[in-house]
This record gives structure tokens, sequence and C-alpha cells, in this order.
């Protein structure tokens, strides 16, 4: 059967002579040429309707994965896969088996493998996976950690769905979209003219040197306290000072590293970087000090992490690093790494030293079992 025998509907092609064991979806396709527009601004408007997605960072899979995904039988050729790849501007097709179960994924990069010229020679398998209400960060990190740029989405044990990098670009060019025209609105918002204007006011030019410059502080500490209340009011998943991850993050990405390393096997460590004598450097140097000593160590051990691995900050003068595909002895090797950056580290005004543990994860773990034995092992 050669490449004319594809047919193709609602959304999910099939090859015909197996058409009655892959059967297409209900829902009407899009046209390729205007697909990635359409799903954009479809988006965009998801994302006006409901703000917390943007501003809670509760964007899920769902929200922008592509429904109805290509799928071919194990017994499609490299000459089908290939024609049906270059006609629908696919990288990918997914592989199904009897029952819609999915069994694989073909990439452009598998075509040009030697393991065969069948779909089910040419797959990867088993496929990396997540549910539609898998957290969109916690997929991007999937995605990269296994070097991939297609996450089938399943559902109770379903294909109904697949994430492509393509959807990811659609989302951040749809993100853009929304922030530009929010700081259109911004422009117009006399609010913080305002502010200004009452700041402006309150500085007598009979005050004395010392009054004013009271004065002025108490300006400048007004504004910074309006930023720090914006910024809380947004609550994204990102430590305010340092940029990386917070407590909220790391519990969400442990849940699913948890449930991926009892479901499939996947192990992974984590590790946790404490900021020695933290207390006494805050007490006697005040914050001048212990802001850039936080963004020094965050940076530090974001420079020692491999792509896919997650950093976060765990507690004030603690992070905590989750290092997928990695067992213990990788792990300790790691934390040594760390410290021996921080000995070597002369950028800072204060003498820079860290303890670090790890614990590899156990099936029977969760989270705060997971962090406790992190926490004791750090010496």
């Amino acid at each position: 059967m050669g490449a004319e025998g594809l047919i193709t509907g609602g959304g999910r092609t099939v090859l015909d002579s197996t058409a009655h064991q892959y059967p297409t979806t209900a829902s009407a396709p899009i046209a390729p040429e205007s697909g990635p527009y359409a799903k954009r601004q479809q988006l965009l408007q998801e994302l006006m309707g409901d703000s917390e997605l943007l501003l809670k960072n509760r964007l899920e899979v769902r929200h922008l994965m592509t429904r109805g995904p290509v799928t071919v039988p194990p017994t499609a050729t490299l000459e089908e896969i290939t024609e049906l790849m270059r006609r629908r501007r696919l990288h990918h097709l997914l592989v199904c088996g009897r029952g819609e179960e999915l069994v694989g994924v073909v990439s452009d990069r598998d075509l040009c493998s030697s393991r065969g010229t069948t779909a089910q020679q040419l797959m990867s398998y088993p496929p990396r996976t997540c549910s539609p209400n898998t957290p969109l960060n916690v997929a991007i990190t999937f995605l990269i950690n296994d070097n991939i740029s297609c996450l089938p989405v399943v559902d109770e044990g379903r294909l109904c769905g697949v994430l492509t990098t393509t959807d990811l670009v659609l989302t951040l060019q749809s993100t853009l979209q929304l922030w530009m025209r929010l700081a259109q609105v911004l422009q117009h918002d006399q609010t913080w003219t305002k502010e200004l204007e009452k700041i402006a006011a309150s500085l007598d030019g009979e005050m004395s040197a010392e009054q004013l410059a009271r004065q002025i502080a108490a300006a400048r500490e007004a504004v910074r306290q309006q930023v720090q209340d914006l910024v809380n009011r947004v609550d994204l998943n990102a430590d305010v000072l340092t940029g990386i991850g917070n407590r909220r993050e790391l519990e969400d990405v442990l849940d699913l590293l948890l449930g991926v390393r009892k479901r499939f096997g996947r192990t992974f460590s984590l590790a946790i970087v404490v900021i020695d004598y933290f207390d006494r450097i805050r007490e006697s140097c005040g914050d001048a000090v212990v802001r850039p000593l936080l963004k020094t160590v965050a940076r530090m051990i974001e420079d020692s992490v491999r792509r896919g691995d997650f950093v976060a900050r765990w507690r004030d003068d603690a992070f905590a690093v989750a290092l997928p595909e990695t067992a213990l002895d990788d792990a300790r090797e790691f934390c040594r790494r760390v410290q021996e950056a921080a000995r070597q580290n002369k950028q800072l005004d204060v003498e820079l030293r860290v303890s670090a543990g790890a614990a590899e994860a156990e099936p029977a773990d969760d989270i705060l079992q997971l962090l406790a034995r992190a926490e004791e092992a750090v010496s």
C-alpha cells in the first residue's frame, strides 16, 4: 500500500487497510495553514478569560495541547510515514495499537535510523507521557530532561492529545501578546502618577537636610512596598529575590517525579544546599550583604546543574535541587561540586561556605519523607 492509500478525517489520520481498527475522531480538523493562528487566538482568549492561569502559574497541559493527534498503526511502512509527515508538515507521529492504546512515537529523527522499515521497528518506546492536568512547567521539565520535542497526553489509559515544542512557542506568543496589551493599559493608568505626585508634594523646601533625608527614605519605602505588594499579588511560582523556583513549585515537581518513580521506576535524587552561618551573617551584616549572598548561591547552583534539573529556594537559608535520572552517588558528587564552588567564590564581602546532602527517592517516599531524608544527609 502506497502513500496514496492514507485516509485523513476528523483530525486523525489512519491507514485505509486498518481503518476499522483505528477510527477517526469526530471533531473537524483545522487546516495546517490556519491551525497555528487559530490555536494562538483560542489560547489568548482563554488566558484573557482566566487571568489566574498566568498570574498564579496554573497553566496545565490541557490548556495548550493539540487534540486529536495524527496516529499510525505499528504496521505503517517507512514510505507511508515519510509521505504523511511531509504532507501534514509533522515532526512526530504517534503509534497506536488496538483500542487506541499508545505504544510508541516516531519522530523525523527516527526516519534516519537503520532500525527497520515499519513504525513498530522505528518507534521509540516506551514513550514518555503526561496527563492533561500536568502543570506546564513540569511538562517542560520532562521535554528538556529527555531531550524530546513531543509529549503524548494520556487520560485514563487513552491517548487524548500531544504537547510539542510548537505548542510551547504558540503559548509564548500568546503570553507576550497578552503582556503587551497589559502594558498598553498600564500606560494609561494614573495610579503611579498620583502616588509620585503625593510623594513630591510631601518634600517641603523648608525642611532641614535631616528631615528631607527621612522623607525621601519614607517615600522610597512606600514605593518599594507597593512593588512588593504587586509581586505578592501576582504570586508567580518563582522566588522573588533569586528568580528560581519557590517552595510550592518544588513540591509540584517532586510530586510528579515521585509519581513517575512509582509507576515507571525512574530514579531521581534530591539535594539540599544550606548556607553556613546564615543567621549570623544576617544579624551582623544585614540585607545589604544577605541579598547578594542568596543571589550568588542561586546562580552558583544553577551553573552546577544539568538541563532538566530543577533548582528552588527551599527556605531562607537553603536551596533544594531535584536531580532526575540521578542515583545517590552522582547526587553526592553534585553536592561536593557545589561545596567546592562555594569555597572558590571570591565575589562576596563575606566568606561563603555551604553544607550539602542528598537522598535518592524510594518507591514508598512521599514529599515530606524525601525532604526529611535529604535534610538529614546535609553535612
